[in-house]
């Protein structure tokens, strides 16, 4: 007889689904809180394009949609990376230390 897969018994661990929980709900909190910025982006220029299209002061003629959006993707870069850090740091942690109650 075979003995039972690895990954298998990785899938029929307690913690498993737990951990699997985890970085699905953290994904999603990232994921519809990148979303929601840029929504919230696009309504305003969508609605109110007068208000982006403001020049930040008399002496500097930019208009507000260019430091906004590069904010906006600066906040992208910064979320992205703490995203990446939690990822490798906590949840790798916890499926390596699964991957080891699991054994070979």
């Amino acid at each position: 007889m075979l003995p039972e897969p690895r990954y298998l018994r990785l899938q029929s661990h307690p913690d498993y689904e737990r951990v699997k929980t985890g970085i699905r709900r953290y994904r999603t909190r990232v994921a519809v809180l990148l979303l929601a910025c840029y929504f919230v982006f696009l309504i305003a220029f969508a609605f109110y394009p007068s208000a982006l299209l403001q020049p930040v002061s008399a002496q500097n003629p930019m208009p507000w949609l260019i430091p906004v959006a590069v904010f906006l993707i600066l906040f992208q870069f910064l979320l992205t990376g703490i995203y990446v850090k939690q990822m490798n740091t906590v949840f790798d942690e916890e499926l390596r230390r699964l991957d080891k109650d699991v054994g070979s």
